[in-house]
């Protein structure tokens, strides 16, 4: 039942492998937790679409070796992110019970959510609340449980192609948890804080989806995604010029600013803010008692000119960035703040995967 890969291990790196490139974070893990390395690289476009197929295994077993290569990473031993179609998770309501008694039950209500056979998939849950759903004779005490399942084919085919890189996939998470390890590590105070149905929203605005996941306390209890993202941008760039993608990617990029470009850039902008509005919007209607109270963003979309502004004019006292290096214990100089700054945008998902053990 349980997604984990583990053996013995006192350190991994988080790998997120994602459709624009390969972020890796390694830390030591003690009273305190100090950042060893961080290093991330290219991946052609199309070497994983946004719904998680690998279309080049090569491009990535290359990338990987490449990361791996010189002597940043103390272990071949990783963490590795999962995303895409072949991932489902979804919160539901089960009548109230003990653990053990979920762990037995958790099969049979998997069935009637999942659109996959129920025999090709891996099978988790977190307990992340309990609730009272009003029933005809009176009350019925439930628990929410957040279900998370994953076709276990997909999984033997990505961590094979890890393995042929020749690292070791001791955990395997979902990226949208991961986001939220990574939150819940940094901001203990915003979550010791909370008051009951208080959600805090960690958005990751990545080149092939955007990432929701919505934390309380200290449980992440809903994750989506949103199909609009970081490679929406250049699509419509293309089309509207007529250029090809991956020129339109180089002109997101140089000219975001030009008078031909920026009015497109801001169209976009629009539409992916109101689809996040449109989610939170759906979140806060359909989980119960819940409120808004802040919302932290992440992820190299977040650079995107225009697009934390809309944000902002939505959630003007509710939006920040998020930092995933605030707890960590970081060297600092002026050679490496370039890469502090690089990975504090863009290393949040594999800041999340250093974070876990094996048997978490």
């Amino acid at each position: 039942m349980d997604l984990l890969k583990s053996i013995f291990s006192k350190t991994v790196v988080g790998l997120d492998i994602g459709v624009s490139g390969i972020k890796a974070v390694e830390v030591s893990i003690g009273k305190k937790v100090s950042l060893i390395a961080y290093n991330r690289i290219s991946l052609p476009w199309g070497t994983i679409t946004p719904e998680g197929t690998v279309k080049n295994d090569l491009a990535i077993i290359g990338a990987l070796k490449k990361l791996f290569s010189g002597k940043s990473f103390s272990t071949s031993n990783v963490s590795v992110g999962i995303f895409g179609n072949s991932v489902l998770s979804k919160p539901i309501h089960m009548p109230k019970m003990a653990k053990k008694d979920i762990e037995e039950q958790i099969y049979w209500e998997a069935e009637q959510y999942i659109p996959f056979n129920i025999e090709e998939c891996s099978i988790d849950f977190a307990v992340v609340g309990n609730t009272v759903q009003k029933v005809v004779a009176g009350t019925e005490s439930t628990i929410e449980v957040l279900l998370v399942a994953v076709k276990k084919d997909y999984i033997q085919s990505f961590t094979g192609i890890i393995e042929r890189a020749g690292l070791n996939p001791i955990v395997v998470d979902y990226q949208a948890f991961a986001l939220g390890n990574a939150f819940e590590f940094n901001y203990t105070s915003e979550l010791s804080d909370l008051t009951a149905g208080e959600t805090n929203v960690v958005i990751d605005f990545g080149a092939g989806s955007t990432k929701l996941s919505f934390i309380e306390r200290e449980s992440t209890v809903f994750t989506t995604k949103i199909s609009s993202c970081g490679s929406g941008y250049s699509q419509l760039i293309s089309e509207r010029l007529g250029e090809n993608f991956d020129q339109a990617e180089v002109i997101k990029l140089t000219e975001s600013d030009s008078a031909l470009v920026s009015p497109i850039i801001q169209d976009y902008n629009a539409h992916l803010s109101s689809e996040v509005q449109k989610n939170i919007d759906v979140f806060l209607a359909q989980m119960g008692e819940r409120s808004l109270r802040k919302i932290f963003y992440c992820g190299g979309g977040s650079k995107t000119p225009g697009l934390i502004e809309m944000l902002h004019d939505k959630y003007p006292e509710q939006i920040e960035p998020l930092n995933p290096i605030k707890n960590l214990i970081v060297p600092r100089s002026k050679s490496n703040m370039k890469m502090l700054e690089d990975l504090s945008c863009l290393g949040t998902v594999a800041v999340g995967l250093a974070l876990r053990k094996p048997g978490d």
